[in-house]
């Protein structure tokens, strides 16, 4: 018995109609288009911007914590897609680094330390890995609920800073006051020079026996060392103990600097100052050069007419495009109104947010503006009259934002929105309407 074997290239398809016959027969299934070509391999430079677009940090900002979790646990099984991802992707992956919880804060800083210890001198980067792919540090979500835990956090800090040489973002907790010896962990670490953005910065409380200069000694050693600082936020811990060690000779002295050095922020784009009181720190951010600073939040304390606030506007208020005076909601008013000047001080001006007392702002005779939003806590009657007066001399304003107020949802009865404090912005919103003004909320929304 003889047969004879065909070799088909490439390998045939068969198709058999009736699979279930005595004698099924078979039929070369013949391919009409071309055999498709393997797809080319991307170059790993390709795949690394994919990663880099997949692992950005900016589409997270504006997320809330649960879905910032899972976008980071997505991320992390990202990684291990493949073995070839995984050299290109951890870069990627710790360079923003979110922490939600103190074991987790544990457990990274354990994970940067062991990695450390085993880097050995051998290799030609002087700077272990993970730690030097980290160029942001998030801990201000973690949930604390014990005293105790505050102080294991400042431990754990102490121990990460020096092992973070590329750390370009630092956004602290917003119950945590850094101790010496952190701050000096951070201060000497090496790359702080490349420190660009600090937030949630507290100043300890000084214990007894102590003085104000203490009391800002630490923080403004560190600040004297971060030259490339481009946004600060610093708030103290404690507004009662913080308004007794505010100790002021006379309402028109200030204070010396710590430091005959003078502090050095040439690149400071946004400053925040909350419940700072009158200190030699801020002294020194009065004396500062400081040319790039375009947005400032401050806490008035007494804007009575050798105020700080007005020091500090008049020092650096020439470049200003937003400027927020923001006091806690749990303080009492203020006695005096903020500077009727501030529109002169700060002539570039284009956001403006006050607070109680509403001041009486005051241009030059035929002067103008550039002023584009106001931003106050709720209507004022007084402050509508003189606001009316103002905008022929704001030739830009667009809109007025009521930071304290939202507008009702639709469907409330119309005699509802008519009644108070819906009525007075309805009525801000028709007057203001026929000058081309819209009035917006504490969210930024319009009714229409």
């Amino acid at each position: 018995m003889s047969y004879t074997e065909t070799i088909i290239e490439p390998p045939a398809v068969f198709l058999r109609p009736r699979p279930l016959a005595l004698t099924p027969g078979s039929f070369v299934l013949l391919p009409l288009l071309p055999k498709r070509p393997p797809p080319k391999a991307l170059p790993a430079e390709v795949w690394s911007k994919v990663l880099e677009y997949a692992f950005s940090h900016d589409a997270m900002k504006n997320m809330e914590v649960r879905e910032r979790r899972a976008a980071l646990r997505a991320n992390w099984n990202m990684v291990f897609v493949c073995m070839s991802w995984k050299d290109m992707a951890l870069p990627l992956y710790y360079a923003n680094v979110n922490i939600f919880t103190l074991s987790s804060l544990e457990k990274f800083v354990s994970h940067i330390y062991s990695s450390d210890q085993k880097w050995d001198s051998i290799r030609r980067i002087p700077y272990s890995t993970p730690g030097r792919w980290v160029q942001s540090l998030d801990i201000s979500d973690i949930v604390l609920t014990l005293n105790s835990e505050l102080f294991f956090m400042d431990l754990q800090l102490t121990k990460l800073f020096p092992l973070l040489p590329f750390l370009a973002h630092l956004t602290l907790h917003s119950d945590l006051i850094l101790s010496n010896r952190a701050l000096e962990a951070l201060r000497l670490k090496d790359g702080i020079e490349r420190l660009q953005v600090l937030n949630g910065l507290k100043v300890s409380p000084p214990e007894a026996r102590t003085s104000v200069f203490d009391m800002y000694e630490p923080v403004f050693d560190l600040l004297q060392c971060c030259e490339g600082l481009e946004r600060l936020a610093l708030a103290s811990p404690d507004d009662e103990k913080t308004h007794q060690h505010a100790v002021l000779e006379s309402e028109a002295d200030l204070p010396s600097p710590p430091s005959s050095r003078p502090l050095r922020l040439p690149l400071l784009q946004t400053l925040s100052l909350l419940t700072i009181p009158l200190s030699p720190l801020f002294t020194a951010l009065i004396h500062a050069p400081l040319p790039s600073l375009h947005h400032l939040m401050i806490t008035p304390y007494d804007d009575s007419l050798a105020s700080p606030t007005t020091a500090l506007l008049s020092a650096h208020g020439t470049f200003l495009t937003t400027l927020q005076l923001n006091s806690p909601k749990h303080w009492p008013t203020i006695p005096h109104p903020s500077p009727s000047s501030l529109l002169l001080t700060s002539p570039a001006l284009k956001h403006l947010s006050l607070d109680y007392p509403l001041p009486t702002l005051k241009l030059p005779q035929g002067a103008t503006h550039p002023l584009r939003v106001l931003t106050i806590p709720r209507p004022n009657s007084r402050f509508l009259r003189e606001l009316e007066a103002l905008l022929p001399r704001l030739p830009k304003f667009q809109a007025v934002r009521m930071k304290n107020v939202k507008w009702l949802r639709r469907g409330v009865s119309g005699k509802a929105l008519e009644a108070g404090v819906q009525g007075e912005m309805r009525d801000w919103r028709r007057r203001l309407g026929r000058k081309g003004v819209r009035l917006l909320d504490g969210d930024w929304r319009d009714p229409e």
